[in-house]
Order: structure tokens, then sequence, then C-alpha cells
């Protein structure tokens, strides 16, 4: 379903301020947008209307008027709020949370926030395949991939974690932050190529995921609905279970499903949204998802980096709550995954 500027069905509806948000749209037109009956839904299933969604969103934008260490909103991210609200199941104290947390992040860690150049998005798609993939479930949850290339494979030196978690994130963002895309996320990861080399390379870089951890957990309110493991040999299922799952709340934990097949996944997510290697009868590969996708990143760097300035002052920051949760010793573990 492709963006229609001049009768989109949200724009009709008042689902969204349609028109401030065009240039965001197309940088996802390449992906199915949910259609009228799944947006309402979103709103049905937490039992609001988009007018007390946008009442709330109002509310949120004057409580963070009164937060010296956090940015002041106008009327134009009312829709990313909007979205927030939505995320966190219509809760606004949840969404104060999640809001405080996704700004602080974005002042302590920025260097998991940046838009790498073109250049170096594109050479890093040499080791790391990785795209959101066009169709959505029936549900109308979006299905996204990742897979250790087997050129990685060949020299794990080449991997760079923080590229990885970077890029990761960034996508998390925008669908996030864009009108008409899914609120629920599945993720398939093909570990057939990990590797001694790409093991030891993570374990050298554990901290860098753990907080990348941190940020998807409190910061990024996006349902993960299922985390697939495909293709894992036995050194990526020791991984799972020793270098990951630690690092992961009970839920999520429980989201993840091994396979030891294709058909296995085939049973949880329709072959009609994979690609053509994982079984699936959509036209392209991993590998060419991956290099679909990074011309639409390339074109979200402008949209990335007028958002710099949404972070919080961690200097005015009123108590040093923070500094015990987002310390470099915390887990998070008390914290509820929506």
């Amino acid at each position: 379903m492709r963006v229609d500027e001049e009768d989109h069905p949200r724009h009709r509806l008042g689902l969204t301020r349609y028109t401030t948000n065009t240039n965001k749209m197309r940088l996802l037109a390449d992906l199915d947008q949910l259609n009228e009956e799944q947006e309402l839904q979103l709103y049905k299933r937490w039992e609001t209307t988009p007018e007390a969604t946008r009442r709330d969103a109002a509310a949120l934008r004057e409580w963070l008027q009164k937060q010296p260490h956090l940015p002041k909103l106008t009327e134009d991210e009312d829709e990313w709020l909007c979205r927030y609200l939505l995320a966190c199941k219509n809760s606004l104290e949840r969404a104060k949370r999640r809001i405080e947390y996704f700004f602080t992040v974005q002042a302590m860690w920025p260097e998991y926030f940046e838009a790498p150049s073109i250049e170096v998005g594109m050479a890093f798609s040499e080791y790391m395949w990785g795209a959101p993939l066009p169709k959505m479930l029936p549900d109308g949850t979006r299905v996204t991939f990742y897979k250790f290339s087997p050129v990685l494979a060949k020299d794990p030196s080449n991997m760079n974690w923080m590229m990885f978690y970077m890029l990761s994130l960034g996508y998390i963002e925008l669908q996030l932050s864009t009108p008409g895309q899914p609120l629920h996320i599945e993720v398939i990861f093909d570990v057939e190529n990990y590797t001694m080399g790409v093991n030891n390379s993570f374990i050298a870089h554990l901290g860098e995921f753990r907080r990348f951890v941190q940020c998807i957990q409190v910061a990024l309110p996006l349902h993960i609905r299922r985390i697939h493991v495909i293709n894992a040999p036995p050194l990526a299922i020791g991984a799972l279970n020793k270098l990951v799952r630690p690092f992961l709340q009970d839920k999520i934990n429980q989201r993840i499903v091994t396979h030891d097949n294709l058909e296995s996944l085939h049973k949880l997510v329709s072959r009609d949204c994979l690609p053509s290697d994982l079984g699936g009868l959509l036209p392209h590969n991993m590998r060419e998802y991956t290099l679909k996708w990074g011309d639409m990143a390339a074109a979200a760097a402008q949209w990335f980096n007028d958002r710099r300035w949404m972070k919080a002052d961690l200097s005015s920051k009123p108590d040093c709550k923070f500094n015990t949760e987002f310390g470099i010793d915390g887990s998070f573990r008390k914290l509820a995954v929506d």
C-alpha cells in the first residue's frame, strides 16, 4: 500500500496530522502500511480514540514544559507523542517514563543514535544483512531480519557491533515515529555464519550490547512479538543462553523461539512475508532487501540530523536517579517491558 498524498485514509479519519509528515512517510513508502481498520484497532485495543490520544499528547507536552532537563516540544511533535502513547498502552505515566528514558539515553549515549554516512552504511552491509520486510503479517506486525554474511564469517575482524546497534536503533526509532507503521515487530536472526571469530568479537564488545539492550527495553517502546533464531550452530545457542539472555527482560526471553528448520519458522511466520532464501514468497533475498533498505536508510539521514536536539540536559536533572538506573552496573531488570 503506497502513500497517496491527496487522499490518505488517516488524513480523512483525522488519525494523524498527515501533511506535516509526508517526507517521513516517504522514507518508508516501500513498506506496507496499516489499513484503516488496523489503525483504528490500535486505538480500540487500548480503549481510546484519536481525539483522546491527541488530548493526552497535549498533556504530555505540558508536562514536558515543566521538566527542566527535558526538551520542550511543540505541536509539530504531537503525532510522535500520540504514537508513543499508543506504544505505551495508552498510559500517560508509562509514556512519561519512556519519553524521559528516551531523551536521557540520547544524551548519555549519543553514539548509539548517530546516522552513519551512506558510504559507511553500505560498506557495512557487506558484513551484516538486515532490513524490514515490505509485507506485514496478517495481524499488522512488521517482520525484520538480520544475518551475519558469508563475507564476515571469513574475516570476523570486519564486524562493527556499534554500527549494527546504531542502525537497528535507527530503524526502530523511524518505525515508531512514522504514521501508518505498525507498533509490533517480529525479528528473524539467521546465525548460520556465527563463527568462533564472530563470537570472540561479540564477547569483546559485550558492554556495547548491554547498553543497546537497555535502549530497546526502556526507551523505545516498539513491541517485540517474537525473536526467531534460525540456522543456529551449537556455538550460537551457547552464546544466546550465556551472553544474551542474562541481559534481557523475562518477557523478552520468553519470546525467543529457536527453529531447527525453515518449516518450523513457516508455522509462525507466513511465507508470504518472508524473503526467497528463507523459503518465502517475496521476490527478493535477504541480501537484496538489505541493499534496498540501505537506499531508504540513506534518505533518512537528514531526518535523524533534524532530531539531534531531542535529548535531555543532564546538567539540569533534578536528582541523580538516572545515575543509578543508567549506570554501567545497572541491569534494568526491575523495569517492566510492555
